[in-house]
């Protein structure tokens, strides 16, 4: 299967592109800096220009792509391009799948994204899963949780650097996985056929709140957080 990456150079996608390459996947990655993205090429994996808020860009880079594995996202602030790109840019993608004939397209999502529709990412990605099943693409979708990775910038460089961090009052717990383990269950779905048109929740064995995490940050550092 020849797979077309989107969002390779993230936190997830890079781990995707380069377990894809392990394994001996063709790997073709959509991208819109080919300098940010230069070291997908050195790993081996085939730049394409592509952009999903141009939809004419889209259709070219599908040419001999039998698998999509959908892995941008915008922030959560980012309205406009929530708009744009997330929205209206991947139900460009969905319909240009569905002429190219993909054999499978794998959806990043958020977990419990249906009780939120009064954020805006939240309501993107509910909306793109709905359109996603009624597409007649065969698709598996991941809920996620938080990436570990994302802790380093959040919490453990402006600990280091005596940096503000900046939290809210919510206890909310979050099972934070790593990418790498993302990565590994968005490749072996491929290789299962059981696993098409099926929703996936993944996530780590133990929930987080922001406090455990700067307490633990703070004792890694051996110096206290300005929170």
């Amino acid at each position: 299967m020849s797979l077309l990456i989107i969002g390779g150079t993230g936190t997830l996608g890079r781990q995707i592109v380069l377990q894809a390459l392990t394994k001996g996947y063709p790997v073709r990655c959509l991208v819109r800096n080919f300098r940010k993205a230069n070291f997908l090429r050195e790993w081996g994996a085939e730049l394409v220009y592509g952009d999903l808020s141009r939809p004419e860009t889209i259709p070219p880079c599908l040419k001999g792509i039998s698998g999509i594995i959908d892995a941008s996202t915008s922030r959560a602030n980012e309205l406009n391009s929530l708009k744009k790109v997330d929205w209206k840019g991947k139900l460009y993608l969905i319909e240009a799948a569905k002429v190219a004939n993909i054999q499978r397209l794998i959806f990043f999502s958020a977990q419990n994204v249906e009780q939120f529709n009064n954020i805006p990412l939240m309501k993107v990605k509910s909306g793109i899963e709905v359109k996603l099943k009624e597409s007649g693409i065969p698709y598996t979708i991941f809920r996620l949780t938080g990436f570990y990775q994302g802790l380093i910038e959040q919490y453990a460089i402006p600990i280091l650097e005596n940096v503000p961090i900046w939290v809210t009052n919510e206890k909310t717990y979050i099972s934070y996985m790593d990418t790498q383990d993302i990565a590994k269950f968005c490749l072996r779905a491929l290789q299962i056929s059981q696993t098409e048109n099926q929703t996936f929740f993944l996530s780590g064995s133990k929930g987080w709140v922001s406090s455990e995490i700067i307490n633990l940050c703070e004792q890694l550092a051996g110096q206290q957080a300005k929170v």
